[in-house]
């Protein structure tokens, strides 16, 4: 009897674990628009499940949250025409009783780079670093990275 105890709390133990893993709210997409010849716009779209936000780039002084960091990984021949511009409808959320002010978006937005290219860059790099939230719980910051083709 003994010998069955443990691996039964084992089995009990991986249940309870995997019960608590919370799937990505956010669904990342991304997309290339050929402007000129040397010259394209990076779509990294992210749809967001009903309920849940991701955070704006730009944010509050008295934010608390991870805002959303978009990084081009630094390779030669590409260069970076300004920073990404953020496409959907931003939200402002308040906590009065805390003194919080969030800009978040639902639903879908879109982060749009331009950028200039050399002949011999094929693909861009990107990091995205993020963080899901209801208005009741967040989730850990998440980090996914991208191989973007230029097609």
């Amino acid at each position: 009897m003994k010998k069955l105890i443990i691996p039964i709390i084992i089995i009990l133990s991986a249940i309870q674990l995997k019960a608590q893993v919370q799937p990505d709210p956010a669904h990342w997409a991304y997309g290339v628009k050929k402007l000129t010849n040397n010259q394209y716009e990076v779509h990294l779209q992210c749809k967001i499940d009903t309920g849940w936000h991701i955070y704006a780039q730009k944010q509050t002084k008295d934010f608390i949250g991870t805002a959303t960091k978009i990084t081009f990984a630094k390779t030669p021949g590409l260069q970076l025409a300004g920073t990404p511009v953020e496409h959907g409808k931003k939200d402002i959320y308040q906590i009065k009783a805390a003194n919080i002010t969030n800009y978040e978006y639902a639903g879908t937005v879109d982060f749009v780079q331009k950028i200039i290219v050399k002949p011999e860059v094929k693909e861009v790099k990107v990091a995205i670093q993020y963080q899901t939230c209801t208005h009741k719980k967040c989730l850990p910051q998440a980090n996914i990275n991208l191989n973007v083709p230029l097609k």
